[in-house]
């Protein structure tokens, strides 16, 4: 299946594993990652995602550059740290006062091995994708953003991916249980929310992607408000 059926395929049903569940507390980690879930058509509620195994080596490999057991836990770790990056804040101090932001950046940034021309060129995606994500009601102002950030997109990332390297024997379903719970307990310090959730989501895929947010905010929509999916009668993450 393409990308892109792959893609469509995701707003035609919440896709949910009727023989090895998880459920209560551990759903709720594993639900970390369903936006990532949605857009691939894999389960949301077991730790078995329901894809061919190529599609997954495919994924994994050719997107994440992942082939072995060490590659998968350094790539599931960074998603853990990127939420705690000190410069992202300070891109986030810079857009608040744009009349500066050079300075801002420039001052409080390193330049060693381009790091940053890196951070300037997020903050440039920052500038160009919120106005469009207030046009678009997503999002109603910058200050929405300052405490969740992307933070979604990170552990909604880990969690789907961390699924996928266990299904591959990359880690252990031990190892899974933990990353999972990990990220869902990391999360909370960012979003309050499933709402808050899908929404940092999208703007994180916004900022590092770029391209039309519409296919994702349909897979919010789906996640939040259709009477299969296991987010429709929860509230707070």
């Amino acid at each position: 299946m393409g990308f892109f059926s792959k893609f469509l395929n995701a707003f035609k049903s919440i896709r949910l594993n009727d023989k090895n569940s998880v459920n209560g507390y551990l759903l709720d980690h594993l639900l970390v990652g369903s936006m990532y879930a949605e857009q691939q058509s894999a389960y949301l509620n077991s730790y078995e995602t329901g894809l061919n195994k190529s599609d997954i080596t495919k994924l994994v490999d050719t997107y994440w550059g992942i082939s072995d057991q060490n590659q998968a836990i350094e790539i599931l770790q960074s998603l853990h740290t990127r939420n705690q990056d000190k410069n992202l804040d300070i891109v986030y101090k810079a857009f608040e006062n744009p009349e500066n932001y050079f300075d801002i950046l420039r001052s409080n940034i390193s330049n060693e091995d381009n790091v940053f021309d890196y951070y300037l060129g997020l903050f440039r995606k920052l500038r160009n994708v919120v106005p469009e994500l207030i046009e678009q009601k997503i999002i109603t102002d910058f200050v929405q953003l300052k405490k969740a950030k992307d933070s979604g997109w990170n552990y909604g990332r880990g969690v789907f991916l961390a699924r996928c390297c266990y299904e591959l024997d990359y880690i252990s379903e031990k190892e899974l249980i933990e990353y999972v719970a990990k990220s869902h307990q990391e999360l909370k310090q960012y979003c309050s929310t499933w709402k808050e959730y899908t929404t940092s989501y999208i703007v994180g895929r916004a900022i590092w992607g770029g391209g039309s947010n519409s296919g994702m905010v349909q897979i919010a929509n789906d996640l939040l408000n259709n009477k299969q999916s296991p987010l429709k009668n929860r509230t707070y993450i």
